[in-house]
């Protein structure tokens, strides 16, 4: 057996070029019948066999394709060919490990074939092994100089690797021997581009002559914008960065991070929360969002935020100023957009006063408050904000007096049954939420909005089958019976966080499991869909996006949705470790497959679905080890909440480390957290249950004695 590459005779190289082509153009059944043909002349041709594995394991016929790939690596060892169709069959496995080791190969056997140098600096992102992804590139540089996407993705590698000052450099060497782009985006993208690296570079007077020289070329108005505010601001010119942070305000663009940013400008304090600390820093706020308000009176954001940063003896008429106006333009989202406000209980108490005094100005039929003129509807929408009100401080009888007096004045508004909803399930009644959220989809069934709210109220009153028939409605006819796999494929996470919580409050941990695990499922399905992105966006020349995406994609354990789950998925693995597996599997129902129908078609879309969605087989092995990660992101992501350390002390009370727990004991007396006495008791019964050293028994007895 010869490991050179065979030399094939003229007529069967012919067919060999036309066999590549055809695999090319995804012609597989020609190009398996070409590959015979030439096997037949020349049996033992490894490149030949390699090219026909690789085309089968593409026709889904995997194990006899990698066979034939890998024999046919084993008859050319030195055949850069035969290397690259591994690494494509790895890669299609997604065996990203081995596809880069196999590609490497190749290009060792065949430095200047770059198609496989573009696989492996492809591959090399994938895997975030920037070293690489350099080599490769370089390489593509040095073999094809007269090609864009070769230079911006270079001057990315170098900007990966931390070397900023030669990513600027290659783009500045880039335009001048060619045009940034093809079009007015790319060009307009390429040099955003140039600016942001001399702006990490603290380069920033020449981030601000890209800028000027290339202005009418960029079209991305507000990012420019941006970018020469930031530019301004760390070259010491205030006012004039200033003036760029307020014409971006003017176009309602990212008003909040704006206002943030000209804080900072002005020295004002802000903590987490983006809000003033202290008296001082809340008049300087509230006089800024003043400034701003005044230029941009459509600004709702700074008129808002001033709510939360005004003293008290100001509050009820800043309130009364930028209340009335939801109310006479009937607008509902004023019953959210006021919610922060109930953390401050002095504010609370003073928006149940206004809105008390505007009931009894409209039923006297006085009409001052919103402007003079007379409109009936006012009182009903005035009701129902009371409504809110009064949940929010959970007097639920209140509340229900009023949603009814709004419901009396005008029984066709579907946001009132939904506010009814929502009352009753802030009292625990279930059932009833869900009866008054379905009303209020009865009243419009073309409204998304309502349906999803009306199946969210089903599932979290167990009604998990009728919930998922609700769903079905705004699904097509031809998914009957098959809406959780639907949900599932539209990466639905609302569906898969509630349904999964209704299973784990049946006892169906396992089916709890299958839905919240789920989000993760399809981050790593984005993840590896991302592969073929990473050679598109250096020819088309979005590489500012590029680079959040890959932060984002690698951003999965500060991600909210996941956090969300985080608590969930640790309570289901402490249930089956103080349960038992065994107990677990006994209380889980499958899902049943869909039945078969008529079209074949939509059979075989369907048991695709159930094979990638439905995860059929969950390890509950294990529980409390599976736990930890997902404790570790909450801590790490949360330290500031009090849910974070709740579920900390439940998962190490169970993993039998108490003084963990205390830890997270003291982080909720920090918190003022009402739970802490009942905690306090639950570590001091689990004492008697684990063996300890004596000195930790005493260091755990004074912590929970210390206040």
């Amino acid at each position: 057996m010869s490991n050179l590459t065979v030399p094939l005779p003229p007529k069967e190289q012919k067919l060999f070029d036309q066999m590549s082509k055809q695999f090319d153009n995804r012609d597989y059944a020609k190009a398996i019948r070409t590959a015979d043909t030439i096997l037949a002349a020349v049996p033992e041709h490894g490149e030949t066999l390699a090219m026909k594995g690789l085309t089968l394991h593409t026709m889904d016929k995997k194990e006899e394709g990698i066979a034939l790939v890998k024999a046919g690596v084993a008859k050319a060892m030195r055949s850069g060919i035969c290397w690259h169709s591994l690494g494509m069959c790895y890669r299609s496995d997604k065996n990203f490990a081995e596809a880069q080791k196999t590609f490497k190969i190749a290009t060792q056997r065949d430095p200047k074939n770059m198609n496989v140098l573009r696989d492996l600096s492809s591959l090399s992102v994938q895997l975030r092994d920037w070293d690489c992804f350099f080599d490769s590139r370089e390489k593509l540089l040095g073999l094809k100089a007269n090609v864009r996407a070769n230079w911006v993705a270079l001057s990315c590698a170098y900007r990966q690797l931390g070397q900023t000052e030669l990513a600027a450099a290659i783009m500045d060497v880039m335009i001048q021997i060619m045009d940034a782009g093809d079009n007015k985006v790319e060009v307009s993208e390429i040099h955003l581009y140039r600016a942001e690296l001399e702006l990490m570079n603290n380069q920033h007077q020449k981030a601000l002559e890209i800028l000027m020289k290339h202005n009418s070329e960029i079209i991305d108005t507000h990012i420019k914008c941006k970018i020469r505010a930031k530019a301004l601001a760390s070259k010491g010119d205030k006012d004039k960065a200033e003036a760029e942070y307020m014409f971006l305000i003017g176009e309602r663009f990212a008003e909040g991070d704006c206002i943030v940013a000209i804080a900072g400008l002005r020295k004002i304090p802000l903590g987490a929360d983006n809000l003033p600390k202290g008296d001082e820093a809340s008049a300087k706020m509230l006089q800024l969002l003043d400034q701003i308000a005044v230029a941009n009176p459509k600004c709702d954001y700074a008129r808002r935020v001033a709510l939360d940063c005004v003293p008290l003896a100001e509050f009820e008429a800043r309130l009364c100023a930028y209340a009335a106006p939801f109310i006479t333009k009937m607008i509902p989202s004023l019953l959210s957009v006021l919610k922060t406000l109930y953390r401050c209980p002095e504010k609370a108490a003073t928006i149940g006063t206004v809105f008390l005094r505007w009931e009894a100005e409209l039923k006297a039929n006085s009409f001052v408050s919103f402007g003079g003129t007379p409109n009936p509807a006012l009182i009903m929408w005035v009701h129902a904000f009371l409504a809110s009100h009064f949940t929010r401080l959970c007097e639920f009888e209140k509340a229900h007096q009023y949603v009814t007096l709004a419901i009396n004045h005008t029984p066709t508004v579907e946001m009132l049954y939904l506010l009814r909803a929502k009352i009753f399930h802030r009292e625990g009644k279930l059932a009833e939420a869900a009866e008054f959220a379905d009303k209020a989809r009865l009243l419009d069934l073309q409204d998304k909005y309502l349906n999803g709210k009306c199946a969210k109220y089903q599932f979290r009153a167990g009604l998990i089958q009728k919930g998922e028939a609700t769903m079905q409605l705004f699904y097509k006819p031809t998914t009957v019976n098959d809406t959780f796999l639907v949900a599932l494929e539209s990466q639905c996470a609302w569906y898969e966080r509630e349904v999964g919580d209704a299973f784990f409050a049946k006892g169906d941990v396992v089916s709890a499991l299958q839905n919240y695990l789920m989000y993760e499922k399809h981050h790593g399905n984005s993840h590896d869909e991302l592969l073929d992105f990473h050679g598109y966006v250096f020819r088309r020349c979005n590489v500012r996006a590029w680079f959040d995406v890959i932060a984002r994609d690698d951003s999965l354990n500060s991600n909210q949705f996941f956090l969300l789950l985080c608590p969930r998925i640790t309570r289901a693995y402490i249930r089956i470790f103080e349960l038992g597996e065994e107990a677990i599997r006994a209380k889980h129902e499958p899902r049943l497959k869909p039945a078969p129908t008529t079209d074949e078609a939509e059979d075989k879309r369907r048991a695709q679905q159930w094979d990638e969605y439905y995860l059929a087989n969950v390890d509950i092995s294990e529980p409390l080890s599976k736990a930890q990660r997902y404790v570790e992101a909450l801590l790490q992501n949360r330290w500031n909440t009090e849910a974070a350390h709740e579920v900390a002390i439940e998962y190490y009370l169970a993993l039998k480390k108490p003084l963990l727990a205390v830890q997270s004991l003291i982080a909720l007396r920090k918190l003022k957290s009402p739970k802490v006495a009942a905690f306090e008791l639950t570590i001091r019964t689990s004492l008697g249950t684990v063996s300890l050293d004596s000195r930790v028994t005493v260091s755990i007895n004074d912590a929970l004695s210390s206040k």
